[in-house]
Formats: C-alpha cells, structure tokens, sequence
C-alpha cells in the first residue's frame, strides 16, 4: 500500500510539472478570447513564478499545520481548482489571477510530497526514498513532450 501511495504522489508531481508548462503551448488558442501582449503573457509567468517560490516554502509549513495527508489533500484540491478556473477566465486579471492561485497550489505539492515519501517510505526504504519522486523530474520533458 505505501508504494502505491508513492507512486501516485510522484503522478501528482508530474502532473503538476506537466501544468506549468501548458501556457506557453496554449497562448496561441488563448488569445484567440483574450488578446495578450507579450508584457502581458510574461506578467503571467510572473504571477505563476512568485507564487510558487513563496509557497515552495511555504508548502512545508502547512503540512506542519495540517498534517501530512491533510496537506497534501488541501494542496492538491487547492491547484486542480485553480486549473480549473484558467478555463473560466474572461480577460487578463482572471488568467492572472488563476496563474497566481496555480502557482500557489503547485509551490507547496512539491514539499508535501516530499514529506509524503519520507514518511512512508523512510523506515523501509531509506535508500530510494527521495528518488521515488525526485527521480523521474529530469525525465518529464522528454515524458510529456514540453522543454
């Protein structure tokens, strides 16, 4: 069971790397609704990238606060409805700000799951624990087709 709990938090991960690298691919169909400058298309990168970083560190406090499983759970409901909301926009402060929500929910999947496999996968194996998900992350480019 706690190798299966692993390997679908390594799927989260790279399904969260895949997520990041979906606006440059998509600005042509974008902008198609919502016209966007390039000055525009990279306050959107930047909206994403700050709230990453911030809650890259920020990750690992909650799930101080809330507990591992909890944590992840939040994290991950947290990112796939700020996705979700991506679609809904109608001009360039709603893309902006479900970039920034995104960037948010995805900052803090990373430590979580982090803390995740340790957790359960550390007493057993403490040897490959971190690569269970850390791993495969130089593959996603070449997995998922996106540089």
């Amino acid at each position: 069971m706690r190798w299966r709990i692993a390997i679908l938090v390594s799927a989260a991960i790279a399904i969260s790397y895949l997520d990041r690298q979906t606006l440059p691919v998509a600005i042509k169909a974008i902008e198609r609704e919502i016209p966007l400058t390039n000055e525009q298309f990279s306050y959107l990168q930047s909206a994403f990238l700050l709230a990453y970083a911030f809650m890259y560190a920020g990750g690992g406090k909650l799930a101080d606060a809330l507990g591992t499983r909890r944590g992840f759970t939040v994290i991950m409901l947290f990112w796939s409805f700020a996705c979700l909301s991506q679609g809904f926009a109608l001009g360039f402060a709603m893309l902006a700000i479900s970039r920034f929500l995104l960037g948010v929910g995805e900052g803090g999947g990373f430590p979580t799951a982090t803390r995740a496999v340790t957790e359960w996968l550390a007493d057993e194996h403490p040897d490959v624990t971190a690569e269970v998900h850390h791993g495969g992350q130089p593959l996603y480019p070449y997995l998922f087709g996106v540089e």
